[in-house]
């Protein structure tokens, strides 16, 4: 049994390692091991005298090729019980980061075969117990951080129309993309528009919630006009005529 737990902070020392969730231009990036037929998010030991956050650079390039790239910490997190890297299942514990790469080099230079940049995220996971809830964590902070943002939504399905495929889909609400920002699936973003009783072409406004859903790698974000509120329970009413295909929770 394998058990991931996060953390604000922990003392430094406790800190053996770093894992870097990496996307390029809406992409995500992973490795592929040249002894292994799965694909991983890079990361590493830490070396003797080595800032953590230095780990995470170095690991980050070694495994990548990144040459140009920004990074951030998103919080601790350990793993407790034996896996490949831990004969003992004692809890240990590393930093967990993002970086977004722009530039790559021409060679990799490490036990790496080669890098992927994928639109959705790989089902052959080198740790399936642990990087998948690396990157749930990552999407929960992402989705924390832009909630009250302001946001411009291109209506491609206004309040009154149908669903293209799905025919006896009915939208009570507008509904459409954020263009330019890329969704999990790979996709731009999509969005319910809460608050407008008319069909619109275009909405700005801010958002106020995030729908995440369980059985699928989509989500949804929730924007109403400024200064307009919905509780989890209206706005679950708003969008049950979609989200009652699957597993959802509202993020507030």
């Amino acid at each position: 049994m394998v058990e991931v737990r996060f953390y604000d902070t922990v003392n430094d020392e406790l800190l053996k390692f770093a894992v870097i969730i990496s996307q390029s231009n809406g992409k995500w990036v992973f490795c592929k091991h040249k002894g292994r037929d799965t694909y991983e998010v890079p990361g590493g030991h830490r070396e003797t005298g080595e800032n953590i956050l230095e780990t995470a650079k170095r690991e980050l390039q070694e495994e990548t090729g990144a040459i140009k790239f920004e990074i951030k910490p998103i919080c601790v997190y350990s793993v407790t019980g034996k896996t490949r890297v831990n004969d003992t299942g004692e809890e240990t514990f590393g930093l967990l980061c993002f970086a977004e790469i722009t530039e790559f080099a021409k060679e990799l230079h490490s036990e790496m075969e080669k890098v992927v940049l994928m639109d959705e995220l790989p089902e052959n996971w080198t740790y399936p117990l642990i990087q998948p809830k690396l990157i749930e964590k990552y999407l929960r902070v992402k989705n924390n951080s832009i909630i009250g943002a302001t946001v411009t939504v291109t209506v491609d399905r206004p309040l009154g129309s149908y669903h293209p495929e799905y025919k006896n889909m009915y939208y009570p609400i507008n509904y459409g993309y954020i263009e330019g920002v890329m969704a999990p699936d790979g996709e731009e973003q999509d969005a319910y528009i809460l608050g407008v009783n008319e069909p619109v072409g275009k909405f700005t406004g801010k958002i106020i919630a995030i729908v995440h859903r369980k059985d699928d790698v989509e989500e949804k974000w929730v924007v109403v006009p400024d200064g307009m509120m919905f509780s989890k329970d209206e706005i679950r009413q708003q969008i049950y005529f979609q989200e009652q295909y699957f597993d959802s929770e509202i993020v507030m």
